[in-house]
């Protein structure tokens, strides 16, 4: 095979090992926090995929302190630095962790499919979010991680509730309130008189 097919056939050994070692099991992922207060995202800066995130997660849920911590995304040995960086905001208490790049060949993703990286994002106490690539592009860290999502705004949209739908739920509940309150006076007046 071609140098295409010979990372396709690395990455199809290395995800079945992973697999068998339970590295993708479901009941090791931890649930993405609902209203978290404070997210590390990881991603080259600056870069287009780091935007869309911060533009995503600004909009939606702007009480939310976002940190960023820059990272190599491709280039020999970028997947050591991301390594280094996780362990390091995994000490930090961060709600959650997004971990984003934009789209790429297989050859530009190479670092996320290192096994060495895998296994760190397993070992990880803080939930994380890959955003890596484009849609139809998985890797390693996707299957190891709490939630894979298509895209860095995506894995954003994950990470953060909407405060727009939250302040429409609250007006709905506060007008559901105020009209059983309101039944249940009228009821007891009744019953009173």
């Amino acid at each position: 095979p071609d140098g295409i097919g010979v990372l396709y056939l690395q990455f199809e050994a290395l995800k079945k090992k992973l697999y068998q070692e339970g590295l993708f099991d479901s009941k090791y992922k931890k649930d993405i926090p609902l209203y978290p207060g404070k997210i590390a995202v990881l991603s080259a800066y600056p870069s287009a995929a780091l935007m869309d995130v911060m533009q995503t997660i600004k909009s939606r849920f702007p009480i939310c302190r976002v940190i960023i911590f820059p990272i190599p995304v491709q280039g020999k040995d970028a997947y050591l630095h991301i390594v280094k960086t996780l362990e390091y905001v995994d000490q930090l208490k961060f709600n959650t962790i997004i971990l984003a790049r934009g789209g790429g060949s297989l050859e530009h993703l190479l670092n996320f499919n290192e096994e060495t990286l895998a296994r760190t994002i397993f070992d990880l106490k803080t939930p994380i979010i890959t955003g890596v690539g484009h849609e139809t592009d998985f890797t390693i860290c996707d299957f190891v991680a709490d939630m894979r999502a298509p895209t860095p705004s995506a894995a954003a949209e994950l990470a953060v509730p909407d405060a727009n739908e939250l302040q429409y739920a609250l007006s709905a509940l506060k007008n559901r309130m105020f009209l059983n309150v309101s039944s249940g006076i009228a009821d007891r007046r009744s019953r009173l008189e």
